[in-house]
């Protein structure tokens, strides 16, 4: 009788798959080959204090960052507070020294303010003189030969009163008023002497009021008028305002 053995049956190998076996074990065989095995022991809470510390440790750096942030800029307020205050300081010192000067100079000052203030009341007060003297003289020279003045009275406008204006419609303006009485050898020509009168500065009309034989001397005696504008007046007071 012929026993029959039981042989195993033979295993065929699998052929690989290709790739993501073939990766997987090259990328086992990668990740193991050249490393040092090593094996964190410590317990988890190790791990936390250590992250804690580490925030903790960033916090205070960011306290001390901030606080050096302060203390600069509270020394950069407290330079500039101290160049603000030297320099009013200094300000102060040329100011009182400013002072100190002109107080050497009061009562120059005072001097050239009372100059002012006169010439300026000088200047009103002459803003109505007229040279009389020129005036007079130019009025003499106007009348005929041999004719001479026997009396004057004269009316004119001052700085605090103006002249009083005539109420004729045509007149014109005037600033002052010469009536004078003169003896004449012949009756007076009154187109003859209004014609020399009116080269006069300041002339704006004459008249002859009226006119007299004195029977003693056989001489005529005539009143005339005469009145002036604002060209009469000199202006030597207010040249140097116009200028």
């Amino acid at each position: 009788m012929t026993s029959t053995e039981a042989r195993p049956t033979p295993t065929i190998p699998e052929a690989p798959r290709k790739g993501r076996a073939v990766r997987s074990r090259s990328a086992q065989s990668t990740s193991f080959v050249g490393r040092e095995p090593r094996v964190d022991l410590l317990p988890g809470e190790v791990h936390v204090e250590r992250r804690e510390r580490a925030i903790a440790r960033r916090a205070w750096l960011g306290v001390v960052v901030a606080g050096a942030v302060v203390v600069l800029a509270t020394g950069g307020a407290f330079v500039h507070q101290m160049d603000s205050a030297t320099q009013l300081q200094s300000a102060q010192s040329q100011t009182s020294s400013l002072l100190a000067q002109q107080q050497k100079y009061a009562e120059v000052r005072s001097a050239e303010r009372d100059t002012t203030l006169l010439g300026s009341a000088q200047a009103v007060a002459g803003s109505t003189e007229i040279d009389w003297d020129s005036t007079l003289s130019s009025v003499a020279s106007a009348l005929p030969t041999g004719v001479q003045i026997s009396g004057m009275t004269i009316s004119a406008a001052d700085a605090t009163h103006p002249f009083e204006q005539s109420t004729v419609a045509l007149d014109k303006p005037r600033i002052a008023t010469l009536q004078f009485t003169v003896i004449s050898p012949t009756i007076p020509s009154v187109p003859d002497w209004t014609d020399r009168l009116s080269g006069i500065t300041g002339y704006v009309d004459s008249s002859i009021s009226s006119i007299a034989l004195k029977e003693d001397t056989g001489d005529y005696t005539a009143t005339i008028g005469l009145d002036l504008d604002e060209k009469a007046y000199d202006g030597k007071y207010t040249k140097d305002t116009d200028k």
